[in-house]
């Protein structure tokens, strides 16, 4: 990934067929549900192969998953691939903060992150509570694309 676009926006049909040739090349095959059991929950990435996730956000923020489901979904993967984020806003505040932990999670455990988009990072939650806050999200996203933070991991 070295080199590559790691970050697709606007949503659409390009940002979909780069996320899928991407998969294509590190899955490597058919893929499988991964399901994390922690504390009697089950957090469930719904194509997991070679140590590769991906899931869409609706799967990861939509649900009400925690810090440390979070943290056991960052021990599972080693390369996540999160399709369709969308704009963040006081509309949908609770998925905004579920996002930001789980990208404290992946940034932690140094997780490669593919994402699509609505947005570029800075542009992603733009209105409500939490503004202030999503900052240091969108400046960790933007790290998480470079080379130096990939050849970390």
């Amino acid at each position: 990934l070295s080199g590559s676009n790691t970050y697709f926006s606007p949503l659409g049909a390009f940002a979909r067929k780069q996320m899928d040739a991407i998969w294509s090349d590190l899955s490597g095959g058919d893929a499988q549900p991964l399901d994390i059991a922690i504390k009697g929950r089950t957090v469930t990435i719904p194509q997991f192969r070679n140590g590769v996730g991906r899931a869409s956000f609706f799967d990861l923020c939509a649900k009400p998953l925690g810090p440390g489901d979070f943290l056991a979904v960052a021990d599972a993967c080693k390369v996540l691939m999160i399709d369709d984020i969308p704009s963040l806003s006081r509309s949908n505040f609770n998925e905004a903060k579920r996002f930001v932990t789980l990208i404290d999670a992946l940034y932690e455990a140094h997780v490669r992150l593919i994402c699509s988009a609505a947005a570029m990072p800075e542009m992603l939650y733009l209105e409500g509570e939490g503004t202030f806050e999503f900052e240091r999200t969108a400046s960790r996203l933007r790290e998480m694309q470079s080379d130096d933070w990939a050849a970390g991991a």
